[in-house]
This record gives structure tokens, sequence and C-alpha cells, in this order.
């Protein structure tokens, strides 16, 4: 009897290991409005908490009636009105210090801008292997490793 417990805990170990992936998908949007409010709760009575500005990556946890639970490049955890956000364009440093952008994608091409913590950054193209090929506000192009930024 223990044996057949035993394995069978295993097994649902095991299915669990393999679904877990499938169910860790990260959602993330960015704020649409040049200025957007983020509550303590899903209602605008809520207590204020942070105003975002317009690009910001927010990952979305839940949603609930006409309202996204997310999480910023800094861990906070707050409530937005779902219409404020839009599909994500852009990512955000979240490295504490600067990091190098390559011509191309691998630490050996030349550096060609460097993007300090906490600035946005429009994606390019959809990220492959450890990088994603970016575009600062002045339209320099270049490839940061995922590992840096948040949005992805």
């Amino acid at each position: 009897m223990r044996r057949i417990f035993a394995l069978t805990g295993v097994a649902l170990a095991a299915l669990f290991a393999l679904a877990a992936p499938l169910g860790c998908a990260e959602d993330f949007k960015q704020t649409i409005d040049a200025a957007t409010v983020a509550f303590e709760g899903p209602s605008t009575r809520a207590t204020k908490q942070f105003i975002y500005s317009r690009g910001t990556p927010l990952e979305v946890l839940v949603t609930i009636e006409g309202w996204h639970k997310v999480r910023d490049a800094q861990g906070g955890l707050v409530w937005v009105e779902r219409r404020a956000l839009g599909e994500r364009t852009q990512v955000q440093v979240k490295s504490a210090a600067a990091v190098d952008a390559y011509a191309s994608a691998d630490e050996v091409s030349p550096v060609v801008f460097r993007a300090e913590p906490g600035v946005l950054l429009t994606l390019v193209a959809p990220p492959t292997n450890a990088y994603a090929q970016v575009r600062t506000r002045d339209g320099q192009i270049g490839f940061l490793r995922i590992d840096s930024l948040f949005g992805i």
C-alpha cells in the first residue's frame, strides 16, 4: 500500500512539474496614457499608489471586472484599470547598473550604446536566444541581454 502511495506521489509531482511551465507564461502589457494611476485595490476609490508614465511595461498577474493586478519592474504590486493598458512594445532596463547594447546578438560585437537602469526601450523584434533587439528614443538600435530587461 505504501508503494502505491509513493508511486502516486511521484506521478503527481511529475505532472505538476510538467504543467507548471505551461501555466506560467508571463503576460506583459504597457501603459497607454501619459499618466496611469495605480491603486491599492481594484477600485477608483482605493488608495492611489503610483503614477506610471506612457509606455511603462507591467506584468499582468490577475484580471477581474475591468481591472488588472500588475507587477512593475521594481516588484510593486498594484491595480490599474484594464483600459489603461495596451499591447507591449517597450521594455525597461531592470539591472542596477548601465548595460551595454551590442551591434549583434553576442558580446564580442561592438558596443553601440549603454542603457541606464530604468530607461524605456522599444522592442524592435521578438527576442531570440539570450538577446532582444531594441531601439532608443533617439533611434539607436542594439541588442541587450534578455536578463537585463523587464517586460519580456
